[in-house]
């Protein structure tokens, strides 16, 4: 059990913060937005949690009859939360496709929404996302993508980048 949870927060952690990186090199308006107020690396943090989605699913068994969004789902059935969607729900999110660092609210499921499935991990992966990104924010602005980043192929439960090359400028 222990191995299982030092290997879920390593990957999943790593792969948000290595995410967070690309979303921001990718949309240079929100960082120059984050280099000017770096107060908002909480927020930001946030945002990138929702934006990159590290775990793709999750699969429970319901324990009781139940109906949701007019849909019968029996005791016994299988159920998949599919995190991207629910992370980009439109009754959820203003404006979902967009990358918006000061989102606020930020609802996200990025922790396997709420109840007794919450990661036990969550304060201790934003503390660790708080602090990188802190770390990085002088060095972000120097950085370019130098190409596509190679993305781990056949994992339908955490969705991560293998290998992420980027150049820094003087």
């Amino acid at each position: 059990y222990f191995t299982l949870l030092v290997a879920a927060g390593n990957e999943t952690t790593r792969n948000s913060i290595t995410g967070g990186i690309k979303a921001l090199l990718e949309h240079p308006d929100q960082l120059q937005r984050l280099i000017e107020q770096p107060e908002l690396v909480p927020s930001a943090v946030e945002e990138i949690l929702r934006w990159t989605s590290a775990v793709i699913q999750f699969q429970r068994t319901a324990t009781e009859d139940l109906e949701l969004r007019g849909q019968l789902i029996r005791k016994g059935e299988s159920v998949v939360m599919w995190y991207p969607s629910a992370n980009r729900d439109e009754e959820v999110f203003t404006d979902p496709y967009t990358f918006d660092i000061g989102r606020d609210p930020n609802d996200h499921f990025a922790f396997g929404g709420y109840g007794e499935h919450f990661c036990m991990g969550a304060h201790l992966a934003r503390w660790e996302m708080r602090s990188i990104f802190h770390a990085l924010l002088p060095a972000l602005p120097k950085l370019s993508l130098a190409s596509e980043p190679e993305l781990v192929a056949g994992s339908l439960h955490v969705g991560g980048i293998k290998r992420m090359l980027v150049r820094a400028s003087a």
